[in-house]
């Protein structure tokens, strides 16, 4: 449980900086993360034995407005973000259909994307925090 709220705050942290010093497609991917995270966290079913069907329809909606993101911006890492994301989708299908797929295999996956979805888009933040502080700079 320890690991779950450590993750959750990680996942704020880097949202609520998207949100304040990103660029439009770093606040969109930003506010959808956070809210997949928050809905996720509702829908949630703890299973030892199968994978959670509410999670994934959460992350397959979740993955769609990455890629609407995607199609609407002109950024390369908001490609590996929704690609990030749909992969998190394949676990779930693969854990759905192949039941010899363990759950800590399952958990593990998703949380390895989950992860290089916020790392991209910290990554992303800096970048885009970087250039308005160099256009600034450029003014004076």
């Amino acid at each position: 449980m320890i690991q779950a709220l450590i993750s959750f705050a990680v996942a704020i942290a880097v949202c609520g900086l998207a949100m304040r010093f990103g660029d439009k497609p770093a606040q969109r991917v930003g506010m959808i993360t956070l809210g997949g995270w928050i809905v996720s966290l509702i829908v949630f079913r703890n299973s030892a034995r199968f994978a959670d069907v509410g999670l994934m329809a959460v992350d397959a909606v979740v993955a769609a407005l990455f890629v609407w993101v995607s199609l609407s911006s002109r950024r390369l890492w908001t490609v590996v973000v929704a690609a990030f994301q749909m992969l998190g989708v394949a676990s779930h299908l693969a854990t759905v259909i192949d039941h010899r797929v363990t759950i800590n295999t399952y958990k593990l996956s998703l949380a390895v994307w989950s992860y290089g979805i916020l790392l991209v888009l910290a990554v992303a933040v800096w970048r885009c925090w970087r250039e308005q502080r160099r256009a600034r700079a450029g003014q004076s």
